[in-house]
């Protein structure tokens, strides 16, 4: 019986997956120590916190110019996986259109080079001249995501993944570079560089699924994408904008170097979350969005919760007892606040991980009024409870009130699924 449990295990596609995806993260974790190291060491906690500005602006803009359609990509291209031709005439129409969308990006950027400098790096230093390099730059980043979409609709994991590991081994060296070279400024050069790269292989892939061609243009092919967008853009634009907000109230309460404590800590447990949201969106909302059967919906679920969430725990575990080894490791000794300010963090990423799955149901169900009311109720309660407990608590505000916002989030989905499966129960109870 073990043993008959145990060759299903084995040869099931959810542990190839999950394994290449632990090898990703491995890989991930190594160049993030390097990475992580060289930045604390040239450029320091301060300059880790404009580190910090600009990748929240870029993340912001990057969601804003896509309209989010990352995940309703997926959900579409795997809802229409039989029909090919379709699907290559969606992709080609889609990508006319964000190339018409990402040119005036490229000259916003151009336009706006200094004020965006002033605003991000607050006269500390000033380099206009990257707000040029990221006109050029940025609408290859955005194409790289869409792209990724669509192998991930088409259930092309183990690519999705590789493409993963080829970014962190060849953003290391790229950081690696422009940091000893040019310091903080080129820190922010290498941030720019990274996806640049990824864009042209995932474009190769792409190109060996689907034949890419010019085409008449027709809207109504990417219409049912805006249904997404809507949900993807809210979540996608005011995650980054909250952390960026938080980031300079404590610039504002506790100072630059507090602010970049807190900063390291975002990158921590950036480098553990890959796990799990790389898991639940590469592997499990593809399977999601395929099926509109009810029982089947709950067995993926099941899955989810009982063949990935405990792994999850167990690493956090692991985190959580050596993190007094892994802050200086990764970072330095002047980091070592961070390790009385990591529980609080652990354990929000832990509901955040537990209900990751529930928030994927938002996409494939096309619950676009609840989202926007849980999403909004969620950064509402982190941004207010960090303002409330910062005088008091300082730079420990901010993670104590993303623990207590993600467990009114959780408490909140949880209530809302039941009702919403139970529903859906009862109908089909009926029929």
């Amino acid at each position: 019986m073990i043993k008959d449990l145990w060759q299903k295990y084995k040869n099931s596609e959810l542990t190839a997956v999950t394994l290449l995806n632990s090898v990703g993260i491995v890989v991930r974790l190594v160049t993030a120590l390097f990475s992580a190291k060289i930045l604390a060491l040239f450029v320091g906690a301060s300059g880790m916190a404009y580190m910090g500005n600009l990748r929240n602006m870029l993340t912001a803009m990057e969601a804003f110019t896509s309209f989010g359609f990352a995940n309703g990509i997926v959900q579409y291209v795997a809802s229409h996986r039989e029909d090919k031709t379709h699907i290559e005439r969606f992709i080609n129409v889609l990508l006319r259109f964000m190339l018409s969308v990402l040119l005036v990006v490229s000259l916003l950027f151009v336009v706006f080079r200094n004020q965006l400098d002033s605003y991000l790096f607050e006269g500390t230093f000033s380099m206009p001249s990257l707000f040029l390099f990221i006109a050029f730059a940025f609408p290859l980043q955005v194409l790289n995501g869409i792209l990724i979409a669509f192998l991930t609709g088409l259930e092309q994991f183990k690519k999705v993944i590789y493409l993963n590991i080829i970014g962190n081994i060849s953003g290391l060296g790229i950081t690696i570079y422009f940091v000893y070279t040019q310091g903080i400024k080129g820190a922010l050069l290498a941030m720019v560089i990274s996806p640049v790269i990824l864009f042209f292989i995932s474009l190769i892939w792409v190109k060996k699924e689907l034949k890419l061609k010019w085409q008449s243009f027709d809207f109504n092919l990417i219409k049912p994408l805006f249904s997404y967008a809507v949900m993807a853009l809210f979540s996608a634009v005011v995650n980054p904008l909250c952390l960026l907000w938080i980031r300079k109230l404590l610039m504002q309460h506790t100072g630059v170097e507090l602010a970049g404590i807190w900063e390291g800590i975002q990158r921590i447990s950036g480098i553990y979350m890959l796990f799990i949201t790389t898991l639940a969106f590469t592997y499990f909302l593809p399977k999601l969005a395929k099926t509109n059967i009810y029982q089947e919906k709950k067995t993926i679920i099941r899955l989810y919760l009982k063949g990935v969430l405990p792994l999850f725990a167990l690493g956090l575990l692991l985190v959580y007892l050596t993190r007094s080894w892994i802050i200086p490791l990764i970072l330095d000794d002047s980091f070592s606040p961070m390790i009385d300010l990591m529980q609080w963090q652990l354990i929000g990423d832990f509901i955040k991980g537990a209900i990751l799955i529930y928030g994927l149901l938002f996409y494939t169900e096309r619950l676009v009024w609840p989202y926007l009311i849980c999403e909004t109720l969620f950064f509402s309660c982190y941004y207010g409870f960090t303002y409330l407990l910062i005088p008091a608590l300082k730079v420990e505000a901010a993670t104590l009130g993303y623990t207590f916002a993600y467990i009114i989030y959780s408490c909140v989905l949880v209530v809302y699924f039941s009702w919403y499966f139970s529903r859906l129960e009862s109908k089909h109870n009926q029929t």
